[in-house]
């Protein structure tokens, strides 16, 4: 359901301006539950599901006839909370989304605060992180499959489908002055649906991404400089120059609701500078291959899993993950369901920080042992 806010008002000032059809949609998701972590930080956990484990948020989502087949467009998105009523994001007001641009017959050109293809065209369609958000991540999300990150002061442009293919590009120029390329971001992306068919290729090169996306305050070189990263997994690689995400994906849908994918990522962090939270230099390759399936046996009743194996390689260390989940979605109305999901992982070899790899299942903090499991258990609306 969407509530639907019309007409939308019309300032004095654009008296004698032509009034074109215009709509504004407020809509939202809100998840509240529990958690259960038979280890983080050294001991058992069981409470509500906090921060980014949520995905709660509202936003305003609104489009204005131009005619011609043109509209003005536009999306602000929060996140939130609900456990605390506080905002995610870092703070940020608009913390998901916050753009606006022109849908034209040639394609949609959209600017601001964007997801990326990597969430958009591979994650939410294709992956675990489409059926259990963070849970259902690569460690840590390392390659953004569930928007770790958004891009800022982008540029992003979405062809019309053409014999069931569609392109995504993005571009941030985040330059400063006398250095263009300091903070620059660009993706291209292709998609193919036709049938029961899904296909994806993704490309995403990024300088400093530890200031550019991952939102610290000041680059590797500064003294003050700590990572940014949450996660073992990868954290220990955030002093790199520049990350290069590559991620190819198929989906085949069968039956009534049902679903095969499979999904390999490779994330390249280059050039890494030793400090004292990142003791790495040369290069680090992290590698992910993921396979899911979901299936409805019955309209109210959807069942899932998905397995994921991924390789960590970096000069003078490498690690491993295996993941696996599991669990029933069972719809109460269309806009409501409750959601069991249940999480077993295990580590091996020395993660990025150099010390013996640990399990860590998405944001819900580090184990100490190589292996950790997670149930997690929520009620969530759509509005």
């Amino acid at each position: 359901m969407r509530t639907k806010l019309l007409p939308l008002i019309v300032f004095p000032a654009l008296v004698g301006v032509a009034h074109a059809q215009s709509s504004v949609t407020l809509y939202g998701v809100i998840n509240q539950g529990v958690n259960y972590i038979n280890n983080q930080g050294g001991g058992s956990v069981f409470g509500m599901v906090k921060g980014q484990t949520n995905g709660s948020r509202w936003g305003f989502r609104g489009a204005e006839d131009l005619g011609g087949g043109m509209k003005a467009v536009f999306d602000l998105e929060n996140g939130f909370d609900a456990s605390a009523g506080t905002l995610s994001q870092g703070g940020r007001l608009f913390g998901r989304s916050a753009w606006m641009g022109l849908q034209t017959p040639y394609g949609r050109l959209t600017m601001g605060r964007q997801y990326d293809a990597m969430h958009d065209d591979v994650g939410e369609p294709l992956g675990a992180t489409g059926i259990w958000a963070w849970i259902g991540s690569h460690q840590g999300d390392f390659d953004n499959l569930n928007a770790n990150f958004r891009w800022d002061s982008s540029i992003r442009y979405i062809s019309p489908t053409f014999a069931g293919f569609k392109f995504d590009g993005v571009f941030a120029p985040g330059g400063t002055p006398g250095n263009f390329a300091t903070n620059r971001r660009y993706q291209l992306a292709m998609t193919y649906a036709s049938g029961p068919v899904l296909g994806v290729i993704a490309y995403e090169n990024i300088n400093n991404p530890a200031v550019s996306v991952y939102d610290s305050t000041v680059g590797p070189a500064d003294p003050k400089f700590t990572s940014p990263g949450k996660s073992p997994s990868f954290s220990g690689f955030l002093s790199a120059n520049s990350q290069e995400i590559f991620a190819a994906g198929i989906g085949y849908r069968f039956g009534t609701g049902g679903q095969v994918s499979l999904i390999y990522t490779r994330t390249i962090f280059s050039d890494m500078l030793k400090t004292s939270t990142t003791p790495n230099t040369g290069s680090a390759t992290l590698s992910s291959y993921e396979a899911n399936i979901r299936y409805r046996l019955v309209p109210t009743l959807m069942v899932a899993a998905a397995y994921d194996y991924t390789t960590v390689r970096a000069p003078g260390r490498s690690a491993h993950y295996h993941q696996v989940i599991a669990g029933p979605d069972y719809f109460l109305s269309k806009a409501t369901d409750i959601q069991l999901a249940g999480v077993w992982q295990e580590a091996a070899g020395k993660d990025s920080t150099g010390k013996a790899a640990v399990a860590t299942i998405g944001s819900l903090g580090a184990s100490t042992t190589p292996t950790q499991v997670a149930v997690k258990l929520t009620l969530r609306h759509r509005f």
